[in-house]
């Protein structure tokens, strides 16, 4: 938590900087979401690593910016993410796939997916190397019977009308279980 929470700091105080020079502790508390005791914590830290320069404007105002050191944090945490976030996606494209080609075995004719979903071109993306066409539904009510579809992690409509066997829900693949 700690490095996702100093990435979050380090990432407000570059944003919120744009936009005003002068940034409180309770700007920055707020847009985190951390109390402000342990945004201080973090601010104490980072400014002692040499990331975070701190700036009294008065006996009771200080204001907060970024070291180049700061930004080359940034940087290096943002560029992390990016490469954990890409690995995360392969992996699910791979089962995505996995799962789509196993589908057009067993007979199904049409990849769809009920609901919006963030990972939607992935499993368009699928169904393009299946050679299946790839449908959108918005309730479960309109699934042909021959389609393999899956879940959105955000749908919240009526339960499935068709059978377990031509379903994956993607909450399910996006926690790792089968």
């Amino acid at each position: 938590m700690d490095q996702d929470s100093e990435y979050l700091l380090l990432n407000s105080i570059h944003e919120l900087g744009k936009l005003r020079p002068e940034i409180s502790q309770r700007d920055l508390s707020r847009a985190i979401h951390l109390s402000l005791g342990m945004t201080n914590t973090l601010l104490k830290r980072l400014s002692q690593k040499g990331f975070v320069l701190v700036q009294k404007i008065s006996p009771r105002r200080v204001t907060y910016a970024l070291t180049p050191d700061g930004m080359n944090e940034l940087a290096g945490k943002t560029w992390r993410y990016l490469k954990r976030t890409m690995k995360t996606v392969v992996t699910y494209k791979e089962a995505i796939v996995t799962i789509t080609r196993d589908a057009k075995e067993r007979g199904y004719c049409t990849i769809g997916l009920l609901g919006k979903s963030d990972i939607d071109f992935v499993i368009e993306y699928a169904a393009g190397e299946s050679k299946l066409p790839f449908m959108r539904f918005d309730s479960s009510s309109s699934i042909p019977l021959d389609s393999f579809v899956f879940v959105s992690e955000n749908y919240t409509g009526a339960p499935l009308a068709v059978s377990e066997e031509s379903v994956a829900h993607i909450y399910t693949l996006l926690a790792g279980q089968p």
